[in-house]
């Protein structure tokens, strides 16, 4: 066995940092949360080239004393716990005292700090662990913590660091979430010289959701305070139009920090039963405020994760906070009605056509028999029988085959808004409207896609609509591929898009989703290959573009719609892109099995 011993502190530095200063947004975490445990009622955060290069948090809180600058870059420094007690009275962001040490150990730190009683802040710099000698500054009350070159000495821990925007992504989405924890402060985002996003801390999260996910997301909020024994649950909801196809905009604080936790995630969506759809997730933020001693927030070094000593009790008080702000704002009669199919969108009725070129009768034309024998009168006439091969013979049986007259099809009706019934000889079908037409729309939008031919429909008005920093850059690395699928898209702004052409006419809100799930698809499947994501795409705008349930349609609308997925059916396509069927079909024998009628 290799002889024992105890690592130097730079080296044990390091290693730390890569719990606390895993990647950028780590860094910065660490350091708002520091400006927010000193009083600070403004925050700045500014970075350069996804704060790789570049990082500054500048506050206007209580200030580091100039005799205890140094002590804050120790390991284990922390002005939050005196005793083993207090361990269980921790309220503020952190308290292990390794953030500072952590980070100086990866990257050049400079701190510039005053307090409110001194004459003159301290400037200092901590140059890869090792503090520098310290010097009188002039400057406000408050704290500035700049870092630079994050990594450089540890280049395998730049080798795990994604390309500048998306880090920029991440470092925006935790100072995002912050803010909403922290409406009561001020927070200004700044990315390469461009604002983001900046909250006028009035205490009202409405207006943060407004600033940081734009006026959409701060129409639709509903707001929750729910007290249950030792718990308090206030935030806000999203109601069900805001509803997206992932969590991304599900934010969970305890006691304002943030945390990930799929067991509260999981409650607060079962509160929205039956007022979304299947594969939506509604918008939520919530703060659970609880005594400090029935939650443990250090199961994780980044203390994300939590654990809760009363987990049965808390999410009955995260589930009724939710159901009770939901059916407050929303009838229980409201919600019944919008079912899990009806919730996609309003009938589509002005937008959706169909093909007219079907007999009255609803009988497909009967081949001539005139053509059928020319057909094989011409076919005996250019070759001899001792010429002609078995093949030659059964493609022409196959011709004569397909145009035989087909057994008529005759409508029974529509069930339920959502199922068209008709029968066919001794066979019954119920067809499901939504997934027939969504097939046919998708196949017809493959076919255009791979063949290159644009599809898109110019809005006579623009829609304009706020992303997040992340998925602007989702929309400008895949435009070649929107482009394809029939949008316009333009940058608006630091943190908008204004769209000019979809592949799809209907409302604004529908177009916003379309375009929110594509990037949501682009992002979360690049582990999938590329024409997988595409199909994902091309589904998502037929599943828009497609009948609903609960719509009513005419006979000549039902009648056309039976003879394409009958079409499709014919190439052996019986699903939806989703992989449901299209219909289902019963003999009359099976029937009367069911009544009785015969055993």
């Amino acid at each position: 066995m290799a002889e024992i011993k105890v690592l130097p502190g730079i080296i044990a530095d390091k290693i730390a940092a890569g719990e606390v200063a895993e990647r950028p947004s780590a860094v910065v975490k660490e350091l708002v949360e520091n400006s927010i445990d000193a009083g600070a009622t403004k925050i700045s955060v500014e970075i350069l080239s996804g704060g790789i290069k570049y990082i500054s948090v500048e506050d206007n809180g209580k200030g580091i004393k100039k005799d205890e600058i140094e002590t804050a870059f120790l390991r284990h420094a922390t002005s939050k716990l005196r005793e083993i007690e207090d361990l269980e009275k921790i309220r503020t962001m952190g308290f292990r005292g390794e953030a500072l040490a952590s980070i100086s150990a990866v990257a050049s730190v400079e701190v510039i700090s005053k307090t409110a009683d001194a004459p003159s802040g301290t400037y200092m710099k901590v140059e890869r662990g090792i503090a520098q000698p310290k010097e009188d500054i002039a400057c406000n009350n408050g704290t500035i913590m700049v870092v630079e070159n994050l990594f450089e000495n540890v280049p395998a821990r730049m080798k795990f660091l994604k390309k500048d925007s998306t880090e920029a992504g991440y470092i925006s989405d935790v100072v995002s979430r912050i803010a909403m924890a922290h409406p009561e402060i001020m927070i200004k985002m700044t990315v390469d010289g461009k604002e983001l996003f900046s909250t006028n801390g009035d205490g009202d999260i409405k207006n943060v959701v407004l600033n940081v996910y734009g006026i959409d997301y701060a129409k639709a909020l509903i707001e929750v305070d729910y007290k249950e024994g030792p718990v308090h649950i206030t935030g806000v909801i999203g109601k069900p139009e805001i509803a997206r196809g992932n969590r991304a905009r599900q934010t969970i604080f305890v006691n304002k920090r943030y945390i990930k936790n799929y067991g509260v995630a999981k409650v607060a969506e079962e509160a929205y039963r039956n007022a979304v759809m299947v594969g939506k997730f509604p918008f939520f933020v919530l703060n659970i405020d609880l005594p400090s001693e029935l939650v443990d927030v250090n199961v994780h070094p980044a203390k994300t994760e939590v654990k809760f000593a009363n987990e049965k009790e808390l999410m009955e008080a995260v589930y009724h906070s939710v159901k009770n702000a939901l059916f407050k704002d929303t009838t229980p009669e409201k919600v019944q009605e919008k079912k899990v199919e009806e919730v996609k969108s309003e009938p589509e009725n002005n937008t959706v056509q169909f093909r007219m070129n079907f007999k009255s009768n609803f009988k497909r034309e009967e081949a001539p028999r005139k053509e059928i024998e020319n057909l094989l009168s011409y076919t005996v006439r250019e070759e001899t029988a001792e010429e002609k091969s078995e093949k030659d013979f059964e493609e022409i049986l196959e011709i004569v085959e397909e145009k035989e007259p087909e057994i008529p099809v005759k409508l029974v009706g529509q069930l339920f808004d959502t199922y068209i019934l008709y029968e066919q000889g001794e066979k019954f079908f119920l067809l499901d409207q939504h997934a027939g037409h969504e097939r046919l729309r998708f196949e017809k939008l493959k076919e255009d896609y791979l063949n290159k031919r644009r599809f898109g429909q110019v809005l006579m008005i623009p829609v304009v609509m706020n992303v997040t920093l992340s998925e602007m850059e989702i929309i400008k690395e895949y435009g070649e591929y929107f482009d394809r699928m029939g949008f316009e898209i333009e940058e608006f702004g630091n943190d908008g898009i204004v769209i000019r052409q979809t592949p799809i006419i209907t409302d604004d809100n529908e177009i916003k989703s379309l375009v929110s799930e594509i990037v949501t698809a682009f992002d979360e499947k690049k582990k999938m290959a590329f024409a997988d994501r595409e199909e994902a795409a091309l589904d998502m705008i037929s599943c828009k573009y497609a009948i609903k349930a609960n719509q009513k349609l005419t006979s000549y609308e039902m009648e056309d719609l039976i003879l394409r997925v009958n079409e499709v059916k014919d190439k052996g396509i019986t699903t939806c892109p989703h992989g449901r069927p299209i219909q289902v079909e019963y003999t009359k024998t099976e029937i009367e099995k069911m009544f009785k009628r015969i055993v």
